[in-house]
């Protein structure tokens, strides 16, 4: 099963995320690039209402092992607080799962990693997807436009809802764009309400 991860992505899956998660180390034990390489995957149940996608884990997610922790992590927590969501309710995850030592994600690892984020959406299936930031954003809909020109409005994919809008750590760099988040998220918080 292991050229399934390079697949195109089913609409509806019937693999659990376990199962992926472990195709995922399988594939990544026999390339050297990732072999030694702590890996973050994702944390929430599937049929979780929200995603949110993240570029990729830090060294604050190493000691708890889950994605979104830290400062950048807390951020995400009051954003989604503002719209009347916890963070238990979502499903977090980032386009690669390898902890980045702050070199640029290549071509090569995100051709890698994305893939398998079709397919982690594929298994969880929410109504509405958070793309935190380029990374995510141009992985999921194959764009190379960036964050700036996608934010504030929401795009299909694969039947589902997507919103991008700017990462939580770049708001720490850049609180300015806070507004920006804030009218983003809002739009997914009434397309939540409308579905209830």
């Amino acid at each position: 099963m292991q050229s399934s991860l390079f697949d195109e992505t089913p609409t509806q899956s019937s693999e659990t995320l376990d199962e992926l998660n472990e195709e995922l180390l399988q594939r990544a034990k026999v390339m050297p690039q990732y072999a030694d390489g702590i890996f973050i995957f994702g944390e929430g149940r599937k049929g979780a209402r929200v995603v949110v996608v993240g570029e990729s884990p830090g060294a604050p997610d190493i000691e708890s092992g889950k994605p979104f922790m830290g400062a950048a992590g807390q951020m995400l927590n009051r954003i989604l607080e503002a719209i009347n969501l916890k963070r238990e309710e979502c499903y977090l995850t980032n386009t690669v799962k390898l902890i980045s030592s702050g070199d640029e994600l290549t071509p090569e690892i995100l051709s890698f990693f994305t893939p398998y984020l079709h397919r982690e959406l594929a298994i969880v299936r929410p109504q509405v997807v958070i793309a935190f930031g380029n990374t995510p954003t141009r992985a999921l809909l194959r764009t190379k436009k960036p964050i700036s020109k996608m934010r504030g409005e929401f795009h299909d994919y694969q039947g589902m809802k997507l919103m991008p809008t700017f990462n939580p750590a770049y708001l720490l760099r850049d609180p300015s764009k806070k507004r920006e988040v804030w009218e983003d998220v809002k739009k997914v918080r009434d397309l939540l309400a409308s579905a209830s």
